[in-house]
């Protein structure tokens, strides 16, 4: 069978699994440095978790963009494989917790272990599959690149068991560094079709969309007083809907001007997807502490840090489409970027001296007059 429709359904489903990554991170206990950095694993075992979620989907992505055909058997591998996924954000959660808890360290192991193995098996699968393509034939993949990830975690576990607990989680991340270097190394960077790639960041983006909403309180007392009450949360939570629905805006509008991409561009907006999907649980820390300064600029750092992260897109963009005269032409105008970080940038010094939530809504500002910049500058 084609294809495209299994595709489509991997991706949403990684999408999912990597949005509901945020929902098991805890809130800090307060507005406060100390309370931040005693939640450091929780955050630390967040981005090891996105990035194996995320390095899964490229290689998966990489892999598609020459099969033609797959079969049952490929199908039943992935059922297991997205099964074992699916479980990644509870022992995430739980490894969080507590680093040093060795029954978390081995189960989030284990799935790691086994994501590293179904990997090796669905290729082998989908090379019997397939069997008579070419293209897929004239690929080869080195089986240092396939093995190492697992001889490293097998070591962590030795580690772990011998008495340094953590060895197995720096083991997973070791593991996937290694597999992101050792399949850059052994093949050339290839220009791709967009397509599939858009469908996952809008599946992202629309996820995100949907997760802060269910973040807000419920109305405590059945009273227009307490619909009231959460003021804050509904502010803070439109000021998040506009940030993320203006970040797909954008590459809505860059995209339709992309004629191909390659893994420099997708990395580059992977780093902003990760930033982004902070977002819903920024709205809720900021919500419960409107006026603190310290939530207020963290909300605004990450911001600023995912309009940075679009220069580097737009470089990555500018690379691999050469000849593309209207696409040089919006990627090069780095204006936007400077407004957005100057007026946000501004936010922060009136939050320092006068009022904190200044900074969210210099981030809504931000928006605002970028938009009537651009509508003026393609006029």
């Amino acid at each position: 069978m084609k294809t495209d429709r299994f595709e489509t359904f991997l991706d949403a489903i990684l999408a999912i699994i990597i949005t509901v990554l945020v929902l098991k991170l805890a809130q800090p206990s307060g507005a406060s440095l100390s309370a931040i950095f005693a939640l450091r694993t929780d955050y630390l075992t967040y981005f090891l978790s996105f990035l194996i979620i995320f390095n899964v989907w490229y290689h998966n992505h990489n892999l598609f963009q020459i099969v033609e055909e797959i079969d049952n058997r490929v199908i039943e591998i992935y059922a297991f494989f997205i099964f074992v996924l699916s479980l990644l954000p509870y022992f995430a959660s739980w490894l969080g917790r507590d680093l040093y808890c060795l029954p978390a360290e081995i189960c989030y192991g284990l799935i790691f272990l086994i994501i590293n193995i179904l990997y090796i098996y669905s290729i082998r699968a989908v090379f019997k599959s397939d069997r008579y393509n070419q293209k897929l034939r004239q690929i080869d993949y080195n089986p240092v690149s396939l093995y190492l990830p697992l001889a490293v975690i097998i070591i962590g576990f030795a580690v772990s068991l011998m008495g340094f607990v953590p060895g197995i989680y720096i083991s997973c991340l070791v593991s996937v560094v290694c597999w992101m270097i050792l399949s850059k190394s052994k093949r050339k960077d290839v220009e791709m079709d967009s397509g599939r790639f858009e469908a996952l960041v809008d599946a992202i983006v629309a996820i995100i969309l949907t997760v802060i909403v269910l973040e807000i309180s419920m109305v405590s007392q059945n009273t227009w007083q307490g619909l009231f009450s959460l003021k804050l949360e509904f502010i803070a939570y439109a000021i998040s809907f506009i940030v993320c629905f203006n970040y797909w805006n954008l590459n809505n509008n860059t995209f339709s001007l992309v004629d191909k991409i390659d893994s420099n561009v997708i990395w580059s907006i992977a780093a902003s997807l990760f930033f982004l999907s902070l977002i819903p649980y920024l709205t809720i820390f900021v919500s419960q502490n409107f006026t603190s300064l310290l939530a207020q600029s963290l909300y605004g750092i990450v911001f600023i840090i995912i309009i940075l992260l679009s220069i580097l897109k737009s470089y990555a963009l500018m690379n691999v489409n050469k000849d593309n005269v209207a696409l040089q032409k919006v990627a090069g105008n780095n204006a936007p970027v400077i407004i957005n970080v100057s007026i946000v940038l501004a936010g922060f010094i009136m939050a320092y001296a006068f009022y904190p939530p200044a900074i969210m809504f210099s981030c809504l500002l931000a928006i605002v007059v970028v938009k009537i910049y651009m509508r003026l500058w393609f006029e």
